[in-house]
């Protein structure tokens, strides 16, 4: 018989290179094997190998027609049979979701009904419900609150943002509060200014940061501007939309504007005309390196004879719109126009967010089944 030996590093390497369904199965080779998966040094080895691989990557979006989630291929937006989220009980334990964001495999949700966060790996089904914040009676009223999910990379610290605004004796009252995993509680955060919400979630996460578009009033001519949640120094910023892009169309109600991850920097979209053609910009913003403050560059002019869809439109830096009663990517660097595979639902996709497999892990996390 003959006995064959390899390194532990070399064992290490191997099984980091593996997807997290075999991974749990090779928990119960031996006492060894269990305790490196499970280690959080492991899990983020192997989430460098998930992001390399773009068979670990996918789209998920939920499908209000079927009811269920459903994956994507990240580049031709065709769906991935093979990959099993396990995100359908959640749907029936928790009518109304609503999904804040993924990050290194971890989702961020809210349910509306119950008025909860929670966050969840469907990869290891592994799942943690949030304390309550100090002021829980906003949720009650979801339209005055939104969520933002974020990352500190330093920290390895998972954070999710609530803020709330409230219109009352004609002044508009802003606030917010930051949940941290690392220490598990939430603490409320300074906000110089004071702005009203349009989304119940970031409008998008770049870099770890969530990203809001709001505005400073509630006239129909009230100005944009844009909220971030630096998540190393847990300081909101906001700041106004490029000028340029203001003056094309004075008003707010005549120009739809959008916020999407270009390339690991905050873009703001705008369609800045409807006639003859609908004509969209997009705009990158950029720290100055000399005055440390926000400024912006205009990247792209683009003419579609196309809406904006309101749930899709900022998937691995694509936008996705609505033509004819179909659903395509839009990418506004390359021009190419690709179909996006899903049936029947092209007025009822209600999120969507890239998502990478993970072993990641946080503090309380327990498995789903004991929430069913």
């Amino acid at each position: 018989m003959v006995n064959f030996w390899l390194p532990e590093d070399l064992i290490v390497e191997i099984l980091s290179r593996l997807p997290v369904k075999t991974l749990l199965r090779f928990k119960c080779v031996c006492t060894q094997w269990s305790a490196l998966i499970s280690s959080p040094l492991f899990a983020s080895l192997h989430l460098e190998s998930s992001i390399s691989n773009p068979t670990r990557h996918s789209i998920i979006v939920y499908d209000h027609c079927l009811n269920k989630a459903i994956s994507l291929h990240p580049i031709t937006f065709s769906p991935v049979e093979n990959i099993n989220l396990g995100l359908d009980h959640g749907y029936r334990f928790f009518p109304g979701i609503g999904y804040v964001g993924s990050i290194n495999g971890l989702i961020c949700e809210i349910g509306y009904s119950l008025y909860c966060l929670f966050l969840w790996n469907p990869s290891t089904r592994l799942f943690k419900r949030l304390p309550p914040g100090r002021h829980t009676d906003t949720i009650l009223n979801p339209s005055n609150c939104s969520f933002g999910f974020g990352w500190d990379p330093i920290a390895n610290d998972y954070k999710v943002v609530k803020i709330v605004s409230i219109f009352e004796d004609g002044k508009i009252r802003t606030w917010a509060e930051v949940w941290s995993s690392n220490l598990d509680s939430w603490r409320e955060i300074k906000v110089n200014r004071n702005f009203i919400l349009r989304r119940v979630v970031c409008d998008v996460i770049v870099n770890g940061f969530p990203h809001w578009i709001v505005y400073d009033g509630i006239e129909l001519d009230s100005k944009l501007l844009v909220a971030s949640f630096d998540t190393r120094t847990e300081v909101l910023h906001v700041v106004p939309v490029p000028e340029l892009l203001l003056q094309l169309v004075p008003t707010t109600k005549q120009c739809a504007y959008f916020g999407m991850n270009w390339k690991g920097s905050f873009c703001l979209a705008g369609r800045v005309s409807v006639k003859p053609k609908k004509i969209y910009q997009v705009w990158k913003m950029e720290n100055d390196s000399v005055t440390g403050k926000e400024a912006w560059t205009k990247k792209f002019t683009f003419a579609l004879d196309v809406e904006f869809s309101g749930f899709l439109y900022n998937i691995n830096e694509k936008f996705v719109l609505e033509r004819y009663g179909e659903l395509i990517s839009y990418d506004v660097e390359t021009r190419e126009i690709n179909t996006v595979g899903i049936e029947e639902a092209q007025h009822l996709v209600f999120w969507s967010h890239y998502y990478v497999e993970s072993l990641v892990s946080i503090k309380g996390f327990n498995p789903f089944e004991r929430w069913i």
